[in-house]
C-alpha cells in the first residue's frame, strides 16, 4: 500500500465513525491530508455540495443543515422554527434565521435569507435538531417560537399561527410554564392567553 493508500485510507475511516460527512475544521483537527481530500474530491470519490464540507457519494446532505453550516451563529426561527419543529405545513418560501446584534445582513439577503437580527434574548432557548444522522441545526424551542411569533413587528400570518397552536396543543407535551415564560418576555401575555384558553 502506497502513501496515497494509506492517507486515503485515513480519510475513509474519518468519514465512517462521522456518518459519511467531514468538515474543514475536522480535516485539520485529525490531521488529515487536504491535497488527498482535494485528490479525492477531483476523481468524485467524495463530494463537496458546500464549501468546506465533504460527504461520501451515498450521503444525504440536509439543506437546512447546509444552510446552518454556511451561516453557524444563525438561528432557525419563526416560521422556519415552526415547519422544522412540525407546527406547521408550510414549507417558508425564505429561511428565517436569527442573528445577535451586529451581524451584517447584505450576505445574507442574498443567499436568500431572511435575517433577524435581535438586540436582546438571542441566546435564550436554544436548542438542536439532528436532521440527518450527524447533521444537527439550531432552532429556537417551540415554546419561544410561538409566543415570539405573536410579535406585531414580525407579521406572522394568522392562519399559520393559529394552526401551529392547535398542533402544539394537540400532542399533549405542552408546558404552559414555558410558554408563559416566553409570552412575558416577548410581552404578548394577553395574545397567547386567548390561544390557551381556547385549546386546553
Amino acid at each position: 500500500m502506497g502513501i496515497l493508500d494509506i492517507k486515503k485510507s485515513l480519510i475513509y475511516d474519518a468519514f465512517e465513525d462521522n456518518e459519511g460527512l467531514l468538515n474543514f475544521n475536522q480535516v485539520k483537527q485529525l490531521g488529515l491530508s487536504y491535497y488527498t481530500l482535494n485528490l479525492m474530491l477531483a476523481n468524485e470519490e467524495i463530494y463537496s455540495d458546500e464549501r468546506g464540507l465533504y460527504s461520501l457519494p451515498n450521503v444525504y446532505v440536509d439543506e437546512w443543515f447546509c444552510i446552518q453550516h454556511r451561516f453557524p451563529k444563525g438561528i432557525f426561527s419563526l416560521d422556519s422554527a415552526l415547519w422544522l419543529h412540525g407546527l406547521s405545513l408550510t414549507v417558508p418560501f425564505q429561511p428565517t434565521l436569527s442573528f445577535p446584534y451586529g451581524t451584517n445582513t447584505k450576505k445574507l439577503k442574498l443567499n436568500n435569507i431572511l435575517p433577524i437580527v435581535l438586540r436582546a434574548h438571542y441566546n435564550k432557548g436554544i436548542e438542536q435538531l439532528e436532521r440527518q444522522p450527524k447533521q444537527f441545526i439550531s432552532l429556537y424551542s417551540r415554546e419561544r417560537t410561538l409566543a415570539e411569533c405573536l410579535r406585531p413587528i414580525y407579521k406572522i400570518d394568522i392562519q399559520l399561527i393559529s394552526t401551529a397552536f392547535q398542533m402544539y396543543f394537540k400532542d399533549k407535551k405542552y408546558n404552559l410554564d414555558e410558554l408563559y415564560y416566553y409570552g412575558k418576555l416577548f410581552k404578548v401575555t394577553s395574545k397567547l392567553q386567548s390561544y390557551i384558553e381556547v385549546l386546553t
